[in-house]
């Protein structure tokens, strides 16, 4: 290949390639690499010396090339610059300047010696801008952000989610939570990593991926990101979704640093957004920080480190009385009555708090420090120690007919501290090894945020089961809820270096040791009618969970060790010139203890009944056609032992074409980690360690007697009836034995062509995922179907001809022991493919660009919205609730446009003028048109069964409250919309339907000024989110159906004797004000964060 080169010094002919690989080399590693070859008149030159200086450390390491002329060097800084000087006797020393390296990236140095061998002189080449892509090491996906590039990028929120949607095929799919999703995959199925750590959600709880609500380390700290979608590396792991893989800055032979102070408003600098309603979520957003690194001993031994905190002042709650001056009123409570029930409360032991005063401000920390010490110029290491702390208070949302009091909030006090030491070591000139071990600890503790724990009470100021309420105590689920997982990792890759071959094996381990607490009403709840009955103690309801019989709180929590080891092989291959050729295989095995506590009623047999001491099963079935006894087979599954082979196979041929173009790709299978908190649900609810109690209105002195003791309730009854024979049922999760960690293949194709004009590169990708392993959630206890509904579909509602409610009994077939069994499986369905073309323009010191389109389709069989199998299982859109059957993914985002622009300029001396934008443009989030009731007899409160759209009037029968204008107006909404229109006589498929098109575009204005004293600098900066929302409050918005992602055409009112469905529009959320049919507009998704209106922020820097 014949590159273009800018020459000097032109004594010797020289031709230099310089290139930046766009693919990892050591897999979620924390360092890059320079390889090459020199030839002398096309043959290999051996014995040439090559010294690699990385300047502003005097780090250096060094190679000599071997019989076929080539070398190589590993476990390098990423960063820069370095030179590369190659010698060899009689040929003359070569030198390269300005070499940057990216994380996980190697630079091909190759030099071809053609000139007068008795000239000595040193000749310095500066290799083109934009050929960052074009080397034999870049055979997968993937893009590379160092430095500058990110801070030339615009960061509203300072969030991870401003860095990844850099990569054209990773989308924020819902900008409120920070939920990021690579190909249309589970956001939990993404890697996040920091010098080698996770730095990602330890236990799966977190929409956003991370394990705090901000990022977990300073952005300010890091020196480069990866992002990659297809890595065929053998070394790499979690490779399912999107690999983000960020390694920290390093101190160097001079001081440098930083202070900073960044600011937001909510007066001044954030927007009323489409509704014209000032943001109330926060009132002041500041973060201030500082970094500081230079050396202990020049050349040898350097420090970094970096502190940064940050707070979001918040207002309180924003509901109060109906009789105060709140800006929400509870209807039917008067600031009177608010008055005597916290008097009584406080009159019966408890801490009632009140309705807005407590401190809610969410505050965080960030400590970084770090050690890298060149052991010799062939041995290094490196040393990390990161803790973020964060406490964020969650006011529990009061409501028009309920008012909750800052007893009733809670607070998450999180800590995430973690250790990394890695080394590098060159031991001969073909033989390097990259090692590395890590500690990590996370913590989570869910607690009042006031007064302390308590029975959470509501008490009613109408005397009747219904109406307004006041609810005050510990929120039932922060009774006892604590999370602390311990990760331990160690990786260790060794590369040999044979010529046109460099051979790989190396073994990776992760041992997860997780505690999660989570038992709900484990202080009491209670209900009181009125008041009075609340200072009597007379209360409407009682509901409890403690340990059963025999059991205690460990036996309760999900306290599991989970360990992955990986052992991989590779081989990377020159086959040509041309042409490099890399094939391995990775083995994966995961190993589960101990396991989930034994339901020796769940593992009995079909049929058996009686007691089994810490169970029982009912002798009676609920009618003649429900079952009875157990499922036949053991609730204690886990993945322990399902191993997993992974073949790689991926390619780069380098085109005979005047300009650089390359043809690379690959196949492989990848794995992802389940999240910890779906291994751990069967611990959680095993159906025999908890025993609920549920009393309805306290009539005698035998009843249990409120207590305002948390820790000291009343037990109802002497004599305790074991789960599945009493009032209560048991709740099961179980894992299949046989289920395997996630998987897919991966199938890519990618061409690179360097276009003749300002550099630019034009790149054309494919990426094929076929599911090999995904995830299916089955309800094993629904029992048999009761019949059919006209469009064929089950139903298990005791009258399946009549509507849903409480008389027509749900799931009427199930076994009356148990109440939901939730079943995790695999299932072989689901695929993505996606296209991307895109054109990128490198910075040469003045401007930058990039614009890329992005077409993508994915489907699935079970998005995994929840942390909860239940959850997981029941929130979704289904034809019939178990099937095996892929749908549109909700991650999918059909097609997108991002483009990027950077300019700098210095108009004032050295300090210079920088304006960046940011284009983010994409479809909507799909959704579902489903039934808006429990069409199917499920049980559930709310609609999941996907609407059949009536073919015509006469396909259809109204129900009576259903008036000639709104069955009217329902058909002429029909046949506005044509996504439901296609599906007439049919049922509509899941996520058929889009909301609106989504637009984002942010900037950011700098300018550097003059500091105190020479080589330092001040920095104005101004970065500006949804700035088209700022020119139109109806611009810039992101509108989202309901969670999760489902949309109301019609509820259930039964089926005509004919076999007709009843259809019932009468509701008021299917009609306007004017009485014409209109189901629920999307909503705006807005809830945490003020992530649907513009908004400034604005941040002071200091340098040196």
């Amino acid at each position: 290949m014949t590159q273009p080169r800018r020459l000097r010094m032109s004594k010797l002919t020289l031709g230099l390639v310089a290139a930046l690989a766009a693919a990892p080399v050591f897999a979620q590693s924390t360092s890059s690499g320079i390889g090459g070859m020199v030839t002398h008149n096309g043959q290999p030159v051996a014995g040439a010396e090559v010294t690699i200086t990385h300047v502003e450390s005097g780090t250096v390491s060094r190679a000599s090339t071997d019989a076929s002329g080539r070398y190589n060097a590993r476990g390098l800084r990423v960063g820069g610059p370095y030179n590369v000087t190659i010698t060899k006797s009689g040929d003359g020393t070569q030198t390269q300047e300005g070499i940057y390296l990216g994380l996980d990236q190697v630079a091909s140095v190759n030099a071809q010696l053609t000139g007068d061998v008795a000239t000595l002189e040193s000749m310095q080449v500066t290799a083109p801008r934009g050929s960052e892509a074009f080397t034999s090491d870049n055979k997968g996906i993937s893009t590379n952000l160092s430095r500058g590039d990110l801070d030339r990028t615009p960061m509203p929120d300072h969030s991870i989610q401003n860095v990844v949607r850099s990569d054209p095929r990773v989308v924020v799919t819902d900008r409120d939570r920070g939920a990021f999703s690579a190909m249309g995959q589970n956001n939990r199925y993404n890697s996040i990593t920091v010098d080698t750590i996770s730095a990602g959600d330890p236990f799966g709880l977190n929409d956003n991926g991370l394990p705090t609500k901000g990022t977990p380390i300073s952005q300010d700290a890091i020196e480069s990101y990866n992002i990659s979608t297809a890595n065929f590396d053998v070394a790499t792991r979690r490779g399912v979704g999107a690999w983000v893989n960020a390694v920290t800055k390093s101190g160097t032979n001079d001081f440098h640093g930083s202070a900073y102070y960044v600011y937001q408003n909510a007066d001044d600098m954030i927007g009323k957004g489409e509704t014209d309603a000032k943001w109330t979520g926060y009132t002041k957003d500041t973060t201030k920080g500082a970094t500081l690194g230079g050396p202990i001993l020049k050349d040898k031994l350097f420090f970094f480190a970096s502190y940064e905190e940050s707070e979001k002042t918040a207002p309180g709650a924003i509901w109060g009385t109906s009789d105060s001056s709140a800006i929400s009123k509870v209807n039917d409570v008067t600031t009177a009555q608010l008055q005597q029930i916290t008097t009584t409360a406080q009159n019966l032991g408890l801490s009632p708090g009140d309705d807005g005063s407590a401190s809610t401000d969410l505050e965080s920390k960030r400590y970084l420090a770090k050690l890298d010490w060149n052991i010799s110029d062939y041995h290094r290491a490196s040393l990390r120690f990161s803790r973020t702390e964060e406490d964020e208070p969650i006011i529990t949302a009061s409501s028009s007919t309920q008012l909750k009091l800052s007893s009733n909030w809670y607070v998450l006090n999180k800590t995430n501290t973690s250790y990394a030491l890695s080394f590098y070591d060159d031991w001969s000139e073909k033989f390097s090894t990259e090692a590395s071990v890590g500690y990590s600890k996370f913590e989570q503790d869910r607690a009042p945020l006031v007064g302390g724990y308590q029975p959470e009470i509501t008490v009613r100021t109408n005397g009747t089961d219904s109406g307004s309420s006041v609810l005050l105590g510990t929120d039932y689920s922060s009774q006892a809820n604590v999370l602390n997982v311990k990760s331990w990792n160690a990786y260790f890759a060794g590369s040999w270096f044979l010529g046109d071959h460099v051979l790989k094996a190396g073994i990776d381990y992760q041992q997860d040791e997780v505690y999660n607490l989570f038992l709900q009403r484990y202080n009491g709840t209670y209900a009181f009618n009125s008041i009075a009955d609340f200072a009597s103690g007379t209360y409407r309801r009682y509901q409890l969970s403690q340990p059963a019989a025999g059991y205690t709180l460990d036996n309760v929590a999900a306290i599991f060790k989970m360990k992955q080891y990986g052992l991989f092989l590779q081989d990377t291959w020159q086959a040509t010139d041309r042409l490099s050729i890399q094939y391995g295989l990775r083995y994966d095995v995961p190993k589960v203890n101990p396991m989930p506590t034994y339901n020796p009623c769940f593992a009995a047999d079909a049929g058996v009944t009686g007691n089994f001491g810490a169970c029982g099963l009912r002798a009676t079935p609920a009618n003649a056609n429900a079952s009875v006894g157990g499922f036949g087979f053991s609730n204690t599954g886990t993945i322990d032992g399902n191993s997993v082979l992974q073949p790689r196979f991926s390619f780069n041929y380098d085109l005979d074409t005047e300009r650089p173009t390359q043809l690379r790709g690959g196949a492989g299978l990848f794995v992802s980690n389940t999240p910890a908190v779906w291994v751990g649900n069967p611990y959680s609810n095993n159906g025999v360690a908890v025993t609920t109690y549920d009393v309805n209105r306290r009539k005698t002195a035998v009843d249990p007697a409120f207590s305002a003791d948390p820790f000291g309730q009343n037990v109802p009854g002497s004599t305790v009836t074991p789960p599945g024979l009493g009032s209560s049922s048991m709740t099961v999760n179980v894992v299949d034995p046989n289920f395997k960690l996630p998987a897919v293949y991966k199938y890519t194709l990618g061409l690179d062509h360097q276009l003749p004009w300002q550099d630019l590169v034009f790149t054309a990708e494919y990426q094929h995922l076929d599911v090999d392993k995904g995830i299916l959630y089955q309800d094993l206890n629904m029992g048999a179907p009761t019949g059919t509904l006209p469009d064929g579909r089950y139903t298990y509602a005791r009258f399946p001809n009549q509507a849903p409610g409480s008389t027509n009994t749900a799931n009427w077939n199930k076994n009356a022991s148990f109440s939901n069994v939730i079943y995790l499986t695999n299932t072989d369905k689901g695929k993505s493919d996606n296209f991307t073309v895109s054109l990128k323009k490198p910075f040469d010191g003045t401007w930058s660009a990039m614009l890329a389109y992005t077409y993508s389709r994915a489907t699935e069989v079970n998005p995994g919205t929840s942390s909860v199998a239940y959850s997981s299982y029941q929130n979704r859109a289904w034809y019939n609730p178990s099937d095996d059957a892929a749908g549109i993914s909700n991650y999918s985002i059909p097609n997108r446009i991002i483009a990027q622009l950077s300019w700098e300029h210095k108009f004032f001396g050295d300090y210079a003028t920088r304006v960046s934008a940011f284009y983010d443009g994409h479809n909507g989030a799909p959704y579902s048109w489903v039934f808006g009731n429990d069409a199917q007899g499920l049980g559930l409160s709310s609609g999941r069964s996907l609407a059949y759209v009536p073919s015509g009037p006469s396909d259809v029968v109204w129900a009576n409250a259903t008036s000639q204008q709104l069955s009217s107006s329902f058909w002429e909404y029909i046949g506005k919309h044509p996504e439901l229109a296609r599906y007439k006589g049919d049922v509509a498929e899941r996520n058929s339907s889009r909301a609106p098109w989504v637009n984002q575009l942010d900037m950011s204005f700098s300018q550097e000024i003059p500091g105190f004293a020479k080589g330092h600098k001040g920095e104005i900066r101004l970065d500006m989110f949804n700035v088209l929302n700022m020119l139109n409050k109806d611009w810039g918005v992101e509108h989202r159906a309901d969670f999760p992602l489902v949309r109301n055409l019609a509820n259930v009112a039964g089926v005509t004797a004919d076999g007709k469905y009843i259809y019932d529009i009468s509701s008021t959320s299917l009609y306007n004000r004017n009485g014409t049919y209109a189901p629920t507009d999307l909503a705006i998704n807005e809830t945490q964060n003020p992530s649907q209106r513009w908004s400034l922020l604005l941040t002071l820097r200091y340098t040196f």
